[in-house]
Formats: structure tokens, C-alpha cells, sequence
């Protein structure tokens, strides 16, 4: 599953850069729809992660990671956790 590292706030990151869930509305640069998605932990589009990327300064590999999780749902739904 691919998702957020761990400690990750990318709203918390984008305010500290002036970029407010307000003005992200304001500007037009995110919807409404995308900031719950961010709120909620949720990814954004390849484009919003781009915009993201840029504004932060960040490779988009220290914000996201894939994390195998398929082996430990298994064990658990066989009840072997």
C-alpha cells in the first residue's frame, strides 16, 4: 500500500510555507474534496503531489513510501497473528 511516511503532516508542512487550507482554497490550487482527503490522511493526484513536491522542496520519496502489507492481512485473516 502506498501512503504517507510516518510523521507526515502535509498540511502542517504547506502552512508552514503559506500555504493555508484557506489559501490553497482561495488560489484555487486544491478543492475542498482534496483537503478532507489530505486531512483524513489520504493521497492527493500525481499533480497535487507534483505541486506538493515543489513547494516543499521535498523528492516525492521522503513523503511517500509502499508498505507491504499483504503478508501481515493474511496471517490475520488465517488467525496466525
Amino acid at each position: 500500500m502506498i501512503r504517507w511516511r510516518e510523521g507526515i503532516n502535509v498540511l502542517d508542512m504547506l502552512a508552514r510555507c503559506g500555504f493555508t487550507a484557506y489559501e490553497l482554497r482561495k488560489q484555487h490550487i486544491f478543492g475542498e474534496a482534496t483537503i478532507q482527503k489530505l486531512r483524513k490522511g489520504g493521497l492527493p493526484s500525481w499533480k497535487e503531489l507534483d505541486f506538493i513536491c515543489e513547494v516543499l522542496a521535498y523528492d516525492v520519496g521522503e513523503l511517500i513510501e509502499y508498505k507491504d502489507d499483504r503478508y501481515v492481512s493474511l496471517k490475520k485473516a488465517e488467525g496466525k497473528e
